[in-house]
């Protein structure tokens, strides 16, 4: 059981369309995949939510940690909110959610999250910590995968290479469609971070290892990702403005998509950079 399905069980249990449980809180295409479990949700559009529709904070994880049978994935569920808590400084839902923790059926061992708990951590010793979490996990698993495109940051430019060149090595002929996605997502970031360090000689390594991977529904957003970060690297060695042009129609059709918000990410992006 997963935050998303317990959401969508409380929401028919209340007779209610998707448009009507969360009002302006968040999108219905974003929502929409929460309940498929696809997207995470934040814990200020949950909190949100919950308190829209009357539903009891506390009895909402309770029932969460009661039907699920995998306390990994409770932890990580709720160690995700606390960490965007944390990046958001967001002090007091920070503390509700520590309290949420400790009163779930979540074992002891499962609740020592202090690490990542404690608002006092200074940052240094929080990314010490998540790096060394990431790196607990014995095998470049999916999960590790996640945590790991979710910290990239934490890395610098040179490790990042380092550590994809491994991953994109152990998953070479993978035709799992999630870990695609987690492939491309990350060297969709290094594309980012090279171009923000102004560092293109591996680029063409990781495109070359990605080039043959099938555009897929699933996977059509971060291709379409990859080629706009390319064109903009292209026009940065190559001085073709032109290709301007192309990054703009990447943009429109995630904008016509109904991605207006990462549309204007994009724009600023392009802003930044030139």
């Amino acid at each position: 059981m997963m935050i998303g399905s317990l959401l969508k069980e409380y929401r028919l249990k209340q007779n209610k369309s998707q448009r009507k449980f969360i009002g302006s809180i968040v999108t219905q295409s974003y929502y929409s995949k929460v309940e498929k479990n696809i997207s995470q949700i934040t814990a200020d559009n949950l909190i949100g939510l919950l308190q829209y529709n009357n539903i009891s904070v506390q009895e909402f994880f309770n029932n969460f940690s009661q039907k699920s049978d995998d306390s990994y994935r409770q932890t990580k569920e709720l160690e995700n909110m606390m960490i965007e808590a944390y990046y958001t400084n967001n002090i007091e839902q920070m503390h509700n959610i520590k309290k949420i923790i400790h009163e779930s059926t979540l074992s002891e061992y499962d609740k020592n999250y202090q690490t990542l708990m404690n608002p006092k951590l200074n940052s240094e010793k929080l990314t010490s910590t998540i790096k060394n979490k990431i790196f607990d996990i014995p095998s470049y698993t999916q999960d590790k995968l996640m945590l790991y495109c979710d910290f990239m940051r934490f890395y610098s430019l040179s490790d990042n290479e380092i550590i994809t060149r491994n991953i994109l090595k152990q998953y070479q002929s993978t035709n799992d469609s999630n870990i695609q996605e987690l492939i491309l997502a990350i060297v969709c970031n290094i594309l980012i971070f090279s171009i923000e360090n102004d560092k293109f000689e591996n680029v063409s390594y990781f495109l070359n290892k990605i080039q043959n991977t099938k555009t897929t529904p699933q996977l059509l957003f971060y291709k379409i990702d990859i080629e706009f970060f390319k064109n903009i690297i292209e026009i940065k060695n190559s001085n073709d403005a032109g290709k301007i042009n192309k990054c703009k129609n990447f943009i429109k059709t995630l904008q016509d998509a109904g991605m207006e918000e990462y549309s204007n990410e994009l724009r600023k992006f392009i802003k930044d950079n030139f």
